[in-house]
């Protein structure tokens, strides 16, 4: 037993140990990671600072070049060099300080003035009583210049022949200001230095930082350029700033070196917040993985449960969409046999008043003498409609019937589409343009005319009833799409709700008022697309318009024999109004 609990204990102390080890080393690499973090934020806080020197150094040699092209530009007219003469003719330099300050030059920040010499002494200068300098030479056309109070500028030389020369100059300290509020850096992060000069243009800086004035001093000296760290002696001495400073030699515009600096206390605080959320997320992450642990176990346990239950409900889920299925595919048919026992009751009627009408109509086609060919096409025309009237009542009755026998016939869906559209020409509202892309010259489907005829048409007349008093544009349209040709007809009308698109197609539903409409227009338009082995889809959204798109299996059998073109053109997409049609018929 005391072996027992000597075992005991030695495993105990060797797992403390060990728990210890694991502990140091969690700390040590906390510590490592914590080290690597800041050094990756220093490095990171560098490229930044060597941004914004790139940034400076952009701005202030795209400032000079433009100082020189606008100089140039300036002193080149005709007109400077006539203000020019005037002045050595009578001593008036009113013409030359007119030019200058507003042109271009003139509204540039960087501007100070312009003056003339001669022999290299100052001769003329647009600031009475300002005499200037001209020093050496910086860079290809700019030089230093400085004025009798010690104060340094840029000069961009331009020469006017007869020993005169006229310069530019740039207020070095306009252009350091104007650099930074270009890209909205602080003044006091970023020193300019005249290489040449050694003299720096941010005073306000140099007084507050020293250190780094001499730094940026340092570096252009031994041209060197790299990022410093300062320590100041405070009551704890600690790091407070970081600089970049770049030598004149490796900037592009190759006459100032230029410095960039940030406070360290950015870096301090970015470490302490992220080692402070680093705890926190621990702490929650082990929260986390205990509950997901405990969770695990408790599901482990039930998921059998759960699977058997799955199962019964996927078995009970199927068993209520078959069950749906059925029901609607009843409710279809109760609808249809309704529409069967009304159409039936009343087509007898119809049938009575088409008769009477196709025999009146049949009777003067024969009167009438042969060579009134106007009033012989209007008769016929009646004879005909008669004839398709009697066929549609015909088909609404069919609704209803199984089994019955339709006679197809190969038929082009671009003549059928002119003709519709010959039909519906009469009832086209006057602020309503049709539009019609007909690409299916040469194919033909197995169909029958009268049906696709009258599908077509109550989509048409539809879509004029869904114009309203507004008006807009529909297009009628057709195109191969697989093995179909895609009859569509669509309108920038008002559009269908979601709630009422499930309903449209159902047999006397319908949204306009009581006795405006029978509802059986969609349900016949369904009923025929179904006969043709197709389906016919609507897109809709309120108030972008509507589409309907009716698809019909092309056919192989080719043309229909004796085929003709329509009396209409059908090639390309073509604007059809009622006007037009009129004059066509």
């Amino acid at each position: 037993m005391q072996k027992l609990v000597q075992n005991t204990k030695s495993k105990d102390v060797a797992g403390l140990l060990i728990a210890l080890v694991l502990i140091a080393f969690g700390i040590i690499m906390v510590v490592v990671s914590i080290n690597q973090f800041s050094a990756a934020v220093e490095r990171d806080q560098d490229e930044q600072l060597k941004g914004e020197v790139s940034s400076v150094d952009y701005n202030i040699n795209d400032t000079i070049e433009r100082f020189i092209t606008q100089f140039q530009a300036l002193t080149e007219t005709d007109r400077f060099r006539s203000a020019v003469n005037a002045w050595k003719e009578s001593g008036d330099g009113e013409g030359i300080e007119n030019l200058s300050d507003n042109s271009s030059l003139g509204n540039m920040a960087a501007y100070e003035s312009v003056f003339i010499t001669k022999k290299g002494a100052q001769v003329y200068s647009t600031i009475s009583g300002k005499n200037y300098i001209a020093g050496e030479r910086l860079r290809d056309d700019v030089f230093q210049c400085t004025d009798t109070s010690g104060n340094e500028y840029l000069a961009v030389q331009s020469k006017l022949g007869d020993g005169f020369v006229c310069y530019g100059v740039i207020d070095i300290r306009g252009l350091y200001y104007t650099t930074m509020k270009q890209i909205n850096a602080e003044t006091g992060s970023v020193m300019l230095l005249e290489a040449k000069a050694g003299k720096l243009f941010n005073e306000e800086t140099v007084k507050k930082n020293n250190e780094e004035a001499g730094f940026l001093k340092e570096v252009e000296k031994n041209g060197v350029s790299d990022s410093q760290s300062y320590e100041k002696a405070v009551k704890n001495s600690k790091l407070t700033t970081r600089v970049l400073a770049v030598p004149s030699t490796e900037t592009e515009n190759g006459i100032f070196a230029i410095s960039a600096s940030s406070d360290y206390d950015v870096i301090d605080s970015l470490i302490g917040s992220t080692v402070t959320k680093l705890i926190i997320y621990f702490i929650i992450i082990a929260i986390g993985l205990f509950l997901v642990i405990m969770i695990l176990l408790r599901s482990r346990r039930e998921r059998q449960l759960v699977d058997v239950e799955l199962q019964r409900l996927r078995e009970k889920n199927q068993q209520m969409e078959e069950l749906n299925q059925k029901t609607q595919e009843l409710a279809h048919h109760q609808r249809l046999e309704t529409i069967g026992t009304l159409t039936s009751s009343i087509a007898h009627e119809f049938n009575n008043l088409l008769t009477p009408i196709m025999g009146y109509s049949l009777m003067t086609l024969e009167k009438l003498p042969q060579d009134d060919e106007e009033i012989y096409d209007d008769v016929l025309e009646i004879y005909n409609a008669s004839i398709k009237a009697k066929d549609i009542i015909s088909r609404l009755s069919e609704l209803s019937r199984k089994n019955t026998e339709i006679r197809f016939a190969p038929i082009v869906p671009d003549d059928l589409v002119n003709k519709v559209l010959h039909v519906t020409a009469p009832a086209l509202p006057k602020n309503v343009d049709i539009f019609r892309d007909l690409n299916c010259r040469g194919k033909s489907v197995e169909g029958n005319e009268t049906q696709l005829s009258q599908l077509l048409l109550n989509l048409i007349i539809n879509a004029f009833q869904a114009m309203g008093e507004e008006g807009g544009e529909i297009t009628v349209s057709t195109h191969l799409e697989g093995d179909y040709v895609v009859f569509a007809v669509k309108d920038n009308g008002p559009g269908i709700s979601d709630e009422i698109k499930e309903k449209i197609f159902d047999p006397f539903f319908t949204t306009k008022e009581s006795g405006a409409g029978t509802g059986l227009g969609l349900a016949i338009a369904q009923q025929a697309v179904e006969d043709h082995k197709g389906h016919i889809e609507v897109e809709s959204e309120e108030g972008k318009g509507t589409m309907f798109k009716v698809y019909i299996p092309k056919a192989d059998t080719g043309l229909p024999e004796g085929y003709e073109d329509f009396v209409m053109e059908t090639s390309g997409a073509e604007i059809v109004d009622s006007e037009d049609i009129k004059k066509r018929i």
